[in-house]
């Protein structure tokens, strides 16, 4: 089966509203109108799924709406539960293995419809310290028991149903249509293979490696 998602903005611009920084929110702000022009596809099978962004060649480098949306493709097993993400930066590939994350979610008995399905709903919170405060951020999603992949947008998983809706402290992914075997043609999922392979801490020094390269900010600092 493969389904079609769109995605918009879930409040990027609200912490911007102070009026610092005005550059980088001119810059957030038409980020997330460019949100609308972008659509992911995840394709499933019985052992594996694919999640891309639909079109990604027909976009240019400064199309702002991807880098919040994201671009990566994630090939998942669900044997392994192990992800293969393709990452671009700076118009380097990379091929990066990453766990199934493990999001604690809190099951709700709270159901809504999305296309026809009966969905649930589920909560996961994560606490980041940013500028030594704890600050909690909540990941919202609506998973269909009757759809039985324990997955969803991009690396989202770990419930007991595919993932329609999901939204973040930033975005929302939303399912706006499925399609079963019988009404689409023959699709080949593969892994993708373009790009050096990095552990995650490897890819971290790629990148500030190319970014010091080309004069840019780095994690280091």
């Amino acid at each position: 089966m493969a389904l079609v998602y769109k995605v918009t903005s879930a409040g990027f611009s609200d912490d911007l509203n102070d009026g610092k920084n005005e550059l980088i929110r001119e810059y957030i702000i038409q980020g997330e109108n460019e949100l609308n022009d972008l659509t992911y596809t995840l394709q499933i099978d019985n052992k594996k799924s694919n999640w891309f962004l639909n079109n990604r060649s027909s976009f240019s480098n400064a199309h702002m709406g991807i880098s919040l949306g994201g671009e990566s493709i994630y090939f998942f097993d669900f044997i392994s539960k192990q992800y293969i993400e393709q990452r671009l930066f700076l118009d380097n590939y990379f091929i990066v293995h990453i766990q199934q994350k493990n999001f604690s979610w809190e099951l709700s008995p709270e159901t809504k419809q999305i296309l026809g399905y009966t969905c649930y709903k589920a909560v996961s919170k994560e606490v980041k310290v940013i500028n030594g405060e704890n600050k909690t951020f909540y990941t919202t999603a609506w998973y269909a028991p009757e759809l039985k992949y324990s997955i969803g947008p991009r690396y989202f998983g770990g419930l007991e149903g595919l993932i329609l809706e999901l939204t973040n402290a930033k975005i929302k992914y939303y399912c706006t249509e499925i399609f079963s075997p019988e009404k689409m043609p023959m699709f080949i999922i593969e892994k993708p293979s373009k790009g050096k392979v990095v552990s995650e801490e490897e890819y971290l020094n790629e990148m500030n490696k190319l970014a010091e390269e080309r004069g840019y900010p780095t994690t280091k600092n």
